[in-house]
């Protein structure tokens, strides 16, 4: 197909997709780079590893944005804060063990030389002189005390993982105040700059008259979400309010997935009561950010950069999603648009369509854009160039249908079994209130609630013999399942049954005489592959894939409590591609009782993924004793594929067990 053919096809895919229209709002990934949300796939502070990054504000306006570190396990937040972007702003970290700052190894910290505002002020409380920036530690306690998943306790465990960065608004000066607008009762001396002219950055003097560049007031922000209690006084009337505002928020405890509740539009207090002028400090937001991050091996000389996935289209909230810091909110369950475009590249005579999906939530219209049935990449472990190839596999949503404590428990009333009324049920015997449903009951369906009558034989439906009127039913629970495309919660961890296959660079697995060459990738679930295939369980939301012996990233093997996996017996080139559903042998005669592995509502097959393959080279020393290492990243390519493809009872295979 031509390429002025193709273009035209493309285009009438996007006008013929129903429910697309020119203005429609849905979420989607920009090839260009600018979005609203960015999704980091990788840091590592393991082995000398350092990694930089940046978040750049290509606009004129401020921005409110949340800044989420995760740890790599099970998605569980290892440190966050609201960043305030001045227009045209760039805001840069690093991530580095604590024994690169001269501390005792084994803690992941951040260090920012950057004065742009944060909230809580980084820069200044945490202000290191010998560093001359704002150094702070990764925090455990997400995944320690009450908050205990399973997995690892020790604060390592943060020493891999990813990163987001979402916007939360464009900031205003609608909370400024100038004295002349003051009501009396206010006070002469209550005028203030506004939250975007405190965020933007300016030319000031120090006392020696030299000129240096920062934010105008951070203070005002910190200011804002402070809150003073009891008779604190107040530096203005205004102090507090963005905190004040928050405690508005009515969380569904019953719905843990309705993350933004009516109330939790920041901001509807206005300073003036009897003004018809609301003081939100935010607008919708705008988009039009963009990052990227660098892990540095200062020992070994190497770099490896790649630019953030940039999400948009995430929110239309009139006021943004301004939310507290010290929360877990905004996350990418807190957009507005659920909603998601898809791309699907046809086969051979297919153009490539845009599909409009439409989901529950907003973390499930993200992951659709983040879904793939397939990735590929290159590697390399040739001996004579000590070539080392490792593939970064992130799932960057999987918490969503893994985390326990996101999935929460299903709730219901069950006879006690020391209750004599109960019949001497006990545990391990049919549940009486499980059938039947009672007529009587003023629950959902009818079913029994406290207060209503308890069931005997004459209100049961069917009928029963038995009589349960002087029963007194105990409350319980059951962990609700993960939710798909993915299949296991995490308990330490949570598997997902995948393949790879390999190909050398003469584009074929075989050896001469055709005999298969499967790779061997630990830990293999039990069973024999399929020819040439090796299926295996990615089991974390970070997955490293080590080919041959060497380690780029330091990460542990799986068996080490790390998130290495090491796959061996490939060629000592090539390219690889991992299958995270069923192969289409698996789709014959499909029916429609028993859905595919890895499959969303929507029939996209596979898994919400990013990341990317990183290359070594060392070529051992240069004149003069310099140690000669090269480095590249390559990110992933995939296939997306919407297919409601289900498999038939009884049609088993390794990929999908019955």
């Amino acid at each position: 197909m031509n390429r002025k053919n193709l273009t035209a096809a493309v285009l009438a895919g996007l006008a013929g997709v129903a429910g697309i229209a020119g203005t429609a709002q849905a979420v989607n990934l920009n090839p260009d780079g600018l979005g609203e949300v960015l999704i980091y796939p990788y840091y590592t502070t393991n082995d000398g590893n350092i990694t930089l990054l940046t978040v750049v504000n290509t606009t004129s306006d401020a921005k409110a944005v949340k800044v989420r570190f995760i740890e790599g396990f099970n998605s569980r937040e290892v440190l966050d804060f609201n960043l305030y972007l001045s227009e045209f702003d760039v805001w840069t970290a690093a991530l580095a063990d604590s024994s690169a700052f001269g501390a005792a190894p084994g803690v992941p910290h951040m260090l920012t030389q950057d004065t742009s505002c944060t909230v809580p002020y980084l820069y200044d409380i945490a202000y290191n002189e010998a560093l001359g920036g704002g150094l702070q530690a990764f925090l455990p306690y997400q995944f320690t005390g009450d908050f205990t998943d399973g997995g690892r306790t020790d604060i390592g465990r943060a020493a891999e993982g990813y990163f987001e960065i979402i916007e939360m608004g464009v900031l205003t000066d609608d909370d400024a105040v100038k004295k002349d607008e003051l009501e009396a009762d206010v006070g002469p001396h209550a005028a203030r700059i506004g939250s975007a002219t405190a965020a933007t950055h300016v030319i000031k003097e120090d006392e020696d008259g030299n000129e240096y560049v920062e934010p105008e007031n951070c203070d005002i922000l910190v200011q804002n979400w402070t809150r003073y209690l009891g008779n604190a006084s107040k530096p203005h009337p205004l102090a507090g309010w963005w905190a004040a505002d928050s405690d508005k928020c009515a969380f569904d405890l019953d719905d843990p997935f309705n993350s933004l509740a009516d109330g939790c539009d920041q901001a509807d207090w206005a300073y003036f009561p009897e003004s018809d002028v609301l003081l939100t400090s935010t607008d919708p937001n705008a988009g039009g950010l963009f990052g990227a991050a660098s892990v540095i091996n200062v020992g070994r000389g190497t770099m490896f950069s790649y630019d953030a996935r940039a999400v948009m289209g995430f929110d239309t909230t009139a006021d943004g999603i301004h939310f507290e810091p010290g929360t877990i909110h905004p996350s990418v369950n807190d957009g507005s648009v659920l909603d998601a475009f898809v791309t699907v590249v046809g086969g051979p005579g297919n153009p490539p369509t845009v599909q409009a999906l439409s989901y529950g939530r907003s973390a499930d219209a993200v992951s659709a854009v983040f879904m793939h049935d397939t990735l590929a990449n290159t590697f390399t472990i040739e001996e004579e160039l000590n070539a080392a190839t490792e593939w970064v596999v992130t799932f960057p949503t999987k918490n969503w249908y893994a985390d326990e404590n996101l999935l929460g428990q299903f709730s219901f009333y069950t006879p006690d079994p020391d209750d004599i009324g109960c019949n001497g049920w006990d545990p391990g015997e049919p549940n009486p209130y499980i059938p039947p449903v009672y007529t009587a009951g003023s629950g959902p369906g009818g079913q029994w609630q406290p207060g209503d009558p308890i069931p005997d034989n004459s209100n049961t439906t069917p009928p029963t013999s038995e009589d349960w009127s002087t029963c007194t039913p105990i409350k319980a629970s059951v962990n609700n399942p993960a939710l798909a495309p993915f299949t296991t919660r995490f308990d330490g961890q949570a598997c997902e049954p995948v393949s790879l296959r390999v190909w050398d660079r003469e584009e074929s697995p075989t050896l001469p005489g055709g005999a298969i060459i499967p790779p061997i990738v630990s830990p293999a679930p039990p069973g024999s592959a399929p020819p040439g295939e090796a299926p295996f369980e990615l089991c974390y939301e970070v997955n490293v894939l080590r080919f041959g012996e060497t380690s780029i990233f330091g990460s542990d093997l799986y068996d080490d409590d790390g998130l290495a996996l090491s796959v061996g017996q490939t060629p000592v080139n090539g390219w690889g591609r991992i299958t995270f559903g069923a192969d289409d042998a698996n789709c014959v005669a499909c029916s429609d009782d028993d859905i595919e592995l890895h499959q969303d509502s929507n029939g996209l097959r596979g898994l919400p993924v990013t990341g990317f393959a990183a290359e070594q080279y060392v070529n051992g020393t240069l004149e003069g004793g310099v140690l000669a290492n090269y480095g590249g990243l390559f990110g992933h390519k995939g296939s997306v594929r919407v297919e409601a493809c289900t498999l038939p009872e009884g049609c088993a295979s390794e990929l999908n067990p019955q």
